[in-house]
């Protein structure tokens, strides 16, 4: 009987799609039995053009059935540009040449035996998706929602004694996400204030991949997981973080995981991309600038430059940048200082963040001094980036002109930038009720509920959930009409 087993999808620089079992992500090919009887496996040989590999004999592979074949034999892999042949005794069963991609995109047949595509859905040992993926971004994989990623972490008794001892100083030890196992990594606790909880309680995490060898998962570096113990609705972080993005702010992209340690369920967290130099890199033209994150009451005040964390850049002990925009914010609001300030700050990108931030009802943002990043960008300016955006959506609204914040408090002292400020309040204001994210909060919602319901550490019942969504909801849709009518009334 005629052999009809295919090349049906093949990996050909695999940094996280797959291990073998022993922590290596090799080259693989996923062969499927697209004919009606089980064929032999030891039967089957792949070659390369330079050496060959024969299928290790794991029996029969079934009709309908699939098999990953590791591409672990030295000298043998799938490099850009190579042929790939499987072949039995009979002859060549199929061939395939796959073009030059990014690491862990597939390039498979969509669907299972089917015609050729890429796709950054790699799946080995699983049907393949149906259609190639609209981008060949491997990270679009890790955040958006739809997708419960799974988070296992494996500590032993003195990496837990020492989380206990020192929340924040990693420890060494495993991550699995979604079936493939990184060891060792570095873990830590995540936050000192606010959503601090310790070991016993639902803590957030921090994951360092590259702690001690260079591993990425979808392209990410590390894993930053929020506890959601300050956002009942488990939403509003993907809504803030959504309206930065639609008005061209630069900020993180949410998941959705289910985290376990050691075996004990700690229930739902947020998955937030890190701002790190690949986040950067998505965002700008020049990602080597100098990236600070702004502490509870640091600001753009004299003698505060050092109290900047420094995140990613050419030099942590290189302030000068901070330094001349303090300078530069010490001179009188006037059309001159406000130009001066304008030549080391991007002040339009700045207003844009402030009139989204209070968009979002961020009252915990750069306006109260807390939780924002600066970054500098190299052929530009200093701009303002959002981080912990928790506490949004809430309270019922704020002063859009209220706050601590030096950039803000500097542009109302002027009368143009004032009126400029104002301008973007209408224009964010527009897009918030363009995005309609009293829906999109709804529907994220119904598929969370169910990992919700199932959380065992969280610390509000579904009662308070529902009602806080509903307020969230509401808010959603009367705050963009509302913040136009006092821009209105200032006239």
């Amino acid at each position: 009987m005629p052999v009809d087993v295919r090349i049906n999808e093949v990996v050909a620089r695999n940094q996280s799609t797959w291990d073998d079992g022993t922590m290596a992500f090799p080259d693989w090919v996923e062969l499927y039995n697209a004919g009606d009887h089980g064929v032999v496996l030891s039967t089957l040989v792949l070659t390369d053009g330079e050496g060959e590999w024969r299928v290790p004999d794991d029996g029969v592979l079934p009709p309908g059935a699939r098999v990953v074949v590791g591409l672990g034999a030295a000298g043998f892999g799938v490099g850009e540009g190579e042929t790939v042949t499987l072949s039995d005794a009979s002859g060549v069963l199929d061939r395939v040449t796959p073009g030059a991609f990014a690491p862990d995109v597939a390039w498979a047949r969509l669907p299972d035996g089917g015609p050729w595509g890429a796709t950054t859905a790699a799946t080995p040992g699983s049907a393949n998706p149906t259609v190639p993926s609209s981008s060949l971004d491997t990270s679009d994989t890790a955040f958006g929602w739809g997708t419960l990623h799974r988070i296992d972490l494996a500590l032993d008794d003195a990496a837990v004694a020492g989380l206990t001892i020192d929340r924040l100083s990693p420890v060494a030890g495993a991550v699995t996400i979604d079936g493939v196992r990184y060891a060792p990594v570095g873990v830590r606790l995540k936050s000192t204030y606010g959503s601090a909880r310790e070991l016993d309680e639902k803590p957030g995490w921090k994951v360092d991949l590259n702690a001690y060898a260079d591993l990425t998962w979808r392209g990410q570096k590390g894993l930053t997981l929020n506890n959601l113990v300050q956002d009942p609705t488990c939403v509003r972080e993907h809504l803030a973080y959504r309206l930065f993005r639609a008005v061209g702010v630069p900020a993180p992209r949410v998941g959705w995981a289910a985290v376990t340690l050691n075996g004990l369920d700690y229930g739902l967290s947020l998955l937030v991309e890190t701002a790190d130099e690949r986040f950067l890199s998505r965002w700008y033209a020049d990602p080597s600038g100098a990236l600070y994150e702004g502490s509870h009451g640091v600001d753009l005040r004299p003698g505060q430059e050092a109290r900047f964390e420094y995140d990613e850049g050419p030099d942590p002990d290189d302030r000068a940048d901070l330094t001349a925009a303090i300078a530069a914010l010490t001179a009188p609001p006037d059309d001159t200082g406000v130009a001066g300030v304008e030549a080391l700050v991007d002040v339009e990108e700045v207003l844009t963040y402030l009139a989204a931030e209070a968009l979002a009802v961020h009252w915990d943002g750069y306006r109260n001094t807390n939780n924002y990043r600066i970054y500098h960008d190299p052929s530009d300016r200093l701009e303002l980036l959002p981080w912990g955006t928790d506490n949004t959506f809430e309270r019922g609204g704020l002063d859009p002109w209220a706050g601590d914040g030096v950039l803000l408090s500097y542009c109302l002292a002027n009368a143009a930038c004032a009126a400029r400020y104002d301008a973007r309040l209408v224009e964010v204001a527009d897009v918030l009720d363009g995005l309609a994210l009293d829906a999109e909060a709804a529907e994220v919602a119904a598929w969370l509920r169910p990992a919700i319901a199932a959380d065992p550490r969280r610390e509000y019942d579904l009662a308070r959930h529902d009602a806080e969504l509903t307020r969230v909801e509401a808010l959603l849709v009367r705050w963009p009409e509302e913040v136009r009518g006092r821009v209105a009334a200032k006239r």
